[in-house]
């Protein structure tokens, strides 16, 4: 599906918005479970009756709970008013650049096994790619607030800078414009301070001073 824009009144949070405009009141109170947020997704998990699922091991009675996900943008200066939008997918869907936190993937249920052979096209097989991706990225954000002045990060794959492509950086601790931390994480490489997110930390390594 692709992208639904609307108007978000000033003070509504991206999850009371997505509960009114994609499920609706009463639809969210019988069926979903729990809500969260990040900057730019939605996730909610949604209980269903389905004892016959192929990616979810059902419980007892039946049921599953599953992982929507709501991709979502703020539009402030649309000029027709129209200033959120959200494209609603599922992590069966394999939605790459929304990984889940752990603590909402934790009230899910668990995935179906991998078959011995997985076709190439197969929401399991997207769904587990899905949960590795998202506990990867829960590392790199564990190993980013544990990392000290004077470390030394080697990325995984080198990233480009003012031109340059970098892939070993010092860490250091300076004052950022627009961020309200006093003192935030950047990486010094090549004449300048980088940004790196923890996307781009899954799979570096690091050596301390």
């Amino acid at each position: 599906m692709g992208w639904t824009f609307y108007h978000k009144p000033r003070g509504v949070s991206a999850v009371e918005s997505i509960k009114e405009h994609c499920f609706g009141a009463d639809w969210t109170a019988k069926h979903v479970v729990a809500m969260t947020a990040t900057w730019d997704t939605v996730f909610a998990v949604v209980e269903r009756d389905d004892p016959k699922s192929d990616v979810y091991v059902p419980d007892a009675d039946g049921k599953t709970r599953a992982l929507a996900v709501s991709a979502i943008k703020n539009s402030p200066r649309a000029r027709d008013g129209f200033n959120f939008g959200y494209k609603d997918m599922s992590e069966a869907m394999g939605p790459y650049g929304h990984e889940a936190p752990l603590s909402i993937l934790a009230k899910c249920s668990p995935l179906q096994d991998l078959p011995a052979v997985v076709p190439e096209y197969s929401s399991l097989k997207s769904a587990h790619e899905y949960r590795a991706r998202s506990k990867a990225k829960a590392e790199a954000k564990a190993l980013k607030r544990g990392l000290k002045p004077g470390d030394v990060v080697t990325l995984a794959e080198p990233l480009t800078f003012g031109g340059q492509k970098l892939q070993t950086f010092t860490v250091d601790h300076a004052r950022v414009r627009g961020r309200k931390a006093a003192r935030s994480t950047v990486f010094r490489a090549g004449g300048m301070l980088c940004s790196i997110s923890p996307g781009n930390l899954v799979g570096a390594t690091v050596v301390k001073p």
